[in-house]
């Protein structure tokens, strides 16, 4: 088995260091700097705070949680309550405790009726019966897959550790748990399923909120798209695993999803990750430019879709950034046959 950190990226340096250079990406070196002072700052307010018995644990997603974080950035908290406490409005005054502590950082609070604006609990995240059911809550679908692919802990990482593994467990569960030479099958659906989800959401946002749409494409060619291509590809770099996946996983998944791609090039011996990293390198420097993201935050003049790249320019920057690199991941992908299993490639496709 690889060897993977056992600390997560707020308490340590960048780890894929036989993947990547990473003193000459400027901006990569000073938003995983910001990101680590931020949530040590978190991290000291809510030891220093009477936080509710009743909360389990706090984990960050995000651009914090992806170590990508600027000063344009928000803080996205997934707040899990012990299976004791029912995730109703009764719950809401311990998810606003933690809120209230952090009012001194003065840091933006999630969307009111977004993935991370109301708490959650393992039981609720790991309920089989729900687990893929067509009547889940997709804000409940949301915060289960992305614990596994950019969270943090905050606060009780023992707990959090806890809840990564039963997250594991549940797509484990009568697959690889039973025969390591299984593929993670269940696991692959829904982490497709919820990149998808994704791509048709940005797609009723371009139809229903035209101010919206540059800024969040930009970022699901980008973000997103590493976000998701992370899991990925360690789930294809586990196909290799014969004799225990369950603890393969579980163990890769302190890396960033950016570590996550640089640690497989590297494994695979593919020494083009520079690439990879120069295309999210000119993300990152965009949109920490608050200007820029202000300009991505209007539609075309007349509602011209055509006219975007015109009218836009810092979106026709980073449009055509996101072909390299879009490009990039799917030779990379693509190139793994044959290292990779079959059965993985299927998964993919059928």
């Amino acid at each position: 088995m690889p060897k993977f950190p056992q600390a997560y990226a707020a308490d340590r340096d960048w780890f894929a260091t036989d993947g990547l250079d990473f003193q000459r990406y400027v901006k990569l070196r000073e938003n995983w700097r910001f990101s680590q002072q931020r949530l040590q700052e978190i991290k000291t307010v809510l030891a220093q705070n009477k936080i509710p018995p009743e909360i389990a644990t706090i984990a960050v997603a995000g651009s914090l949680g992806r170590m990508e974080a600027a000063e344009v950035s928000d803080c996205d908290l997934l707040v899990v309550l012990d299976n004791n406490t029912p995730t109703t409005e009764k719950a809401e005054p311990y998810y606003d405790a933690v809120w209230t502590a952090l009012a001194p950082l003065k840091i933006q609070k999630p969307k009111t009726h977004g993935t991370f604006s109301k708490p959650t609990t393992q039981a609720q995240l790991c309920d089989k019966k729900n687990v893929g059911a067509p009547d889940e809550d997709m804000r409940v679908f949301a915060k289960r897959l992305l614990l596994l692919l950019e969270t943090q802990p905050l606060f009780r990482p023992d707990k959090y550790a806890e809840l990564v593994a039963s997250v594991v467990d549940c797509y484990a569960e009568k697959y690889v748990r039973d025969d390591p030479r299984k593929e993670w099958g269940f696991l692959i659906n829904d982490l497709i399923r919820y990149f998808r989800s994704i791509c048709v959401n940005y797609q009723w946002d371009f139809q229903n909120e035209h101010g919206k749409w540059p800024l969040r494409n930009a970022k699901l060619r980008h973000s997103r798209l590493i976000m998701y291509g992370g899991l990925l590809a360690l789930l294809g770099e586990c196909s290799k695993e014969r004799q225990n996946k369950v603890e393969w996983l579980r163990a890769s998944l302190t890396l960033t999803p950016l570590e996550r791609l640089a640690h497989v090039y590297a494994e695979n011996g593919d020494h083009t990750f520079f690439r990879v990293a120069g295309y999210y390198e000119l993300f990152l420097e965009l949109l920490s430019d608050a200007q820029v993201r202000k300009s991505l935050n209007v539609e075309p003049t007349g509602s011209s879709y055509a006219n975007r790249y015109q009218e836009i320019k810092p979106y026709a920057a980073l449009k055509a950034n996101s072909d390299g690199l879009v490009a990039e991941l799917v030779r990379f992908f693509l190139s793994r046959r044959g290292s990779w299993t079959e059965r993985f490639f299927e998964y993919l496709l059928f």
